[in-house]
Formats: C-alpha cells, structure tokens, sequence
C-alpha cells in the first residue's frame, strides 16, 4: 500500500471531511452577504416622486366653421276644433276636452252625433272644468298628447281675468324657439368639450354692419344668423324643399 493511501486509512472520518465542509461553508456565507447586500440596496433606495404637471383646462380648439349647424325645427299644419273641457287636475298642464261632431255611416248613409275626447296641452294651466274652448292640433308634445288651447270662448267658473294669460300661438313658437336653440348649445359644447359663446360666435362671421343688431338679439335668432338659415333637414323635408322650391 502506498503511504499516502495507508496515512489517508488512518486519519478519522470526520478529519477526512472537514476540508470539503470548511470549503462549502466557506462559500456559502459568501453567497448570502451578496444576497443580503441586494436585498439592503433595494430597500434603501427611495423612490423620488416626480412633480406633476398641473392640470390645465383645455385650449380654446373649436373655430367658427367647427360649429354643426342645427336641425331645423319642423312645422305643423293644424285645425280648429271646440269642445267643453270635462277633466282638469289630473294632470299638470293637461286637460281632457269633449268634442261633439257628427260622423257618417257608410253602411246605413246616416250622420249620427258622436263625441271624442282629446287631451289638450294648457301651458299655463289656465283652464277651469267646463270651460269651452277652441284647441287646434299640430303641437305634439306627447304620444298622446298632440292639440293645444287656443283660446276660452266662455268660462265657467272663476273669471278669464282672474286666470293666468292663455298662451298665443306666436308665443308658443317663441318658447318652442329658445328650447331648440338651449339644446343646440347644450350639444354643442359636449361636443366641443368647452362651453360655446354665440354672442362671439356671431362676431366671428358677420360683418361689422350685422352686429350691432345682434346685441339684444335672443339665442334663437343668434344661431339663426350664425347659420344663415342653412340648418340640417331631414331626407322628406329636403325632398319636398326641392320639389316644391321654397326655404
């Protein structure tokens, strides 16, 4: 036997091993110091917040020609008709109105009487029960309700003076007017994103004889000056516009 293999048979087990563990221990805290110093470097460093910008509203993007024009507000032909008003209070505004006519039979070729009950639009809630008036159609304002009163042809009751003022037929086209025109600012300016000034608007694209008639000018009549009358109609208006020639 060779003496270094007979001198390795002689040392203990544990003499025999200690270099490899004092190697592998060796080598381990040297693996641990760098994980630790890792995770000690990433836990000291701070994160800088950074300055945030303000936020500012947005520029004033929209110019003259980005304004849509307007739908155009459609017209109604309408008739006249009486009838005694039989409902008040039960709803606002609305009143229920018998109209008594006549109707024909075809199969017997007699006219008979006949009523019909019509819920009539009353702005001001000026009616009283059985008033007589005269209503016309042509102003929708519901799927069921579509007449308006026109005028009180005899009270009952309370007074017309003692009542609020029936709305006419030029004050309702008025009012009809300034919603439409309420609504095309309102859409517009979501659109846009920014609120809209028609008063500047109007200053942009008229000349300078135009505008100083344009200082009290009401909302309607501002976007109908902005627009010159060229709001949109729909596919059977147009046809009809250009079938008949007229604005």
């Amino acid at each position: 036997m060779a003496p270094s293999h007979l001198l390795r048979a002689i040392m203990p087990f544990s003499a025999a091993m200690a270099p490899s563990a004092t190697l592998a221990r060796s080598k381990i805290p040297s693996s641990a110091a760098l994980i630790h110093s890792v995770i000690r470097s990433a836990s000291t460093k701070t994160k800088i917040p950074k300055n945030k910008q303000p936020s500012q509203p947005p520029p004033n993007t929209y110019t003259p020609a980005a304004l849509q024009p307007p739908s155009r507000l459609r017209t109604y032909a309408y008739s006249s008709k009486t009838g005694t008003v039989i409902s008040v209070g039960r709803m606002d505004r609305t009143v229920r109105v018998s109209h008594r006519h006549t109707t024909f039979d075809t199969t017997v070729q007699k006219v008979y009487p006949k009523e019909t009950e019509y819920l009539v639009s009353d702005p001001r809630n000026s009616l009283r029960e059985g008033d007589v008036i005269e209503f016309s159609s042509g102003a929708p304002k519901t799927r069921h309700v579509r007449h308006v009163v026109e005028r009180i042809i005899n009270p009952f009751g309370s007074a017309i003076e003692d009542r609020p003022p029936v709305m006419s037929r030029k004050e309702r086209e008025q009012e009809r007017e300034r919603k439409w025109a309420e609504k095309y600012v309102r859409r517009e300016s979501r659109r846009l994103g920014q609120p809209i000034d028609l008063a500047a608007e109007a200053r942009a694209r008229l000349p300078k004889h135009d505008q100083s008639k344009m200082k009290n000018a009401s909302l309607a009549s501002l976007v109908h000056r902005i627009h010159r009358n060229n709001e949109r109609a729909g596919k059977v208006k147009t046809l009809v516009l250009s079938r008949t020639g007229g604005n």
